[in-house]
């Protein structure tokens, strides 16, 4: 999906499951999008979002500034989820699916307060993704304590 590393895959690696930094990329993709959902890509949204970016950086050898230009470019070129959905089923165990969910409900809750939209596109990805119901409500509330903790 995100060719820009390919070349920093050896053989060894392209016939195997997606490299880490690819599926934190598409994660990545995904929570910017929960952020600017509502509008307005808050500090604190940003904040969270960069510490998952300079962890992509440093796997990579790439500056954070570089990996946030091409998460803002593939939001704004992806026309529908299709692709990072169809890599995430086929890429993800489902324990990485859970993780995603609580990035994103991380992400969603970082400003302090849930807005409709991003609840609307947490729980549109989690069912795309096949997660149940239950297992997204939990992850929720666990993300809403969080927050509430630390506010």
């Amino acid at each position: 999906m995100f060719n820009f590393f390919k070349k920093n895959i050896n053989k060894k690696t392209e016939n195997a499951v997606m490299p880490s930094f690819e599926i934190e990329l598409t994660a990545s993709v995904l929570a910017y999008e929960i952020a600017r959902s509502d509008g307005d890509v808050s500090e604190d949204e940003l904040s969270v979002l960069m510490m998952e970016i300079k962890k992509i950086a440093n796997k990579v050898n790439k500056d954070t500034s570089e990996i946030y230009s091409i998460v803002k470019a593939y939001s704004a070129d992806s026309v529908s989820f299709h692709e990072f959905i169809e890599d995430i089923n086929q890429n993800y165990s489902k324990n990485d699916k859970l993780l995603l969910l609580e990035f994103l409900w991380k992400i969603a809750y970082a400003d302090g307060k849930l807005e409709v939209d991003e609840e609307r596109l947490v729980r549109r990805v989690a069912d795309l993704i096949r997660i149940k119901d239950i297992e997204v409500l939990k992850l929720k509330d666990l993300m809403k304590s969080a927050f509430n903790h630390n506010l």
